[in-house]
């Protein structure tokens, strides 16, 4: 028998564990593994990150044919967990009917109360998803749940403006880059991930230097003018610009990619080797208190920077 076994914590900080314990999924792709458990029995405590993970999890072992009718255990708080984040018809839907996926997807609501949930959407190039979901749908209603703040209306577009530039730029066989997010007045969450080809490999193909280590591609991919297009007008800004975000607001930035991680926690940042995910994963934690604008971040007289063309409206 083969166990994949979640952490009984499911947070940011556990993603290094997670990782290393699934690593080795991403190598039995299409060899149909028997005797596969997936145990999510033991999980006490998440995230939309923990729980997004699971589901690209599952959602690559079954498009993959990675295992043969894996048994997959999960407990009660999980189970709420998928429900409040969305994910309980698409994971079901892989496990019973890989058909129903797509049409899942279109059936997804943002959630507004005390908080907000953005659902789990599939960042495709079709306009289908990306104007439909991203425009129409919940970035609106983000606006008007924070209508009292244009400032963090704008820090928050604009987040979610570079994480969906960047895993177009690097997803270039659209695998379902899902993006999820959550948010109340203090403090704002991005997760998104995906399992196509990651950050390194595109970044890698345009090193001069092939010997940069997987740690070191990751943290050069923050620098500004850093782009896998050269001689196009992808200018390279966007992770530097989420990064300087977290830097200023003093929250938290993390990818994840191929076997590597870079991490700007609090200011603090780290780089390094950690499980193998085929793709990337991008993890942004925001407080609301002071947030930042483009101009807090660089002058606009900057050439380079005024050619970023973002329109959300």
């Amino acid at each position: 028998m083969i166990l994949f076994e979640f952490p009984k914590i499911l947070k940011p900080n556990s993603t290094y564990e997670l990782l290393n314990s699934l690593e080795q999924a991403f190598s039995m792709e299409e060899k149909l593994v028997p005797d596969v458990v997936i145990n999510l029995q033991k999980v006490k405590k998440t995230s939309l990150l923990g729980i997004l993970l699971n589901y690209k999890f599952i959602e690559y072992t079954y498009k993959h044919n990675c295992f043969r009718k894996p048994n997959l255990y999960v407990n009660p708080y999980i189970e709420k967990e998928w429900e409040r984040y969305g994910f309980t018809k698409l994971i079901h839907s892989f496990v019973s009917n890989k058909d129903l996926t797509e049409r899942n997807y279109k059936n997804l609501k943002v959630r507004v109360d005390d908080r907000f949930i953005i659902a789990p959407q599939a960042l495709l190039r079709s306009k289908d998803y990306s104007d439909k979901f991203l425009k129409s749908e919940f970035l609106p209603k983000i606006e008007n749940y924070y209508k009292k703040n244009d400032k963090v209306v704008s820090m928050i577009f604009l987040c979610l403006s570079e994480i969906l530039l960047n895993f177009w730029e690097h997803a270039v066989d659209d695998t379902n880059s899902i993006l999820v997010a959550e948010g109340n007045d203090n403090h704002i969450e991005i997760a998104c991930a995906d399992t196509g080809n990651g950050i390194i490999t595109t970044l890698n193909r345009v090193f001069e230097n092939s010997s940069i280590n997987r740690p070191a591609t990751l943290k050069k991919a923050v620098e500004k003018f850093v782009t896998s297009k050269k001689m196009t007008n992808h200018m390279g800004y966007g992770l530097w610009i989420l990064n300087q975000i977290a830097h200023r607001v003093k929250g938290r930035f993390h990818i994840y990619s191929e076997g590597a991680y870079y991490k700007n926690d609090f200011g603090k940042e780290f780089a390094k080797k950690c499980g193998y995910w085929k793709g990337t994963i991008i993890y942004l934690s925001l407080p609301l208190k002071n947030p930042v604008t483009l101009s807090n971040i660089e002058s606009h007289d900057n050439k380079k920077f005024n050619d970023i063309k973002i329109n959300w409206k």
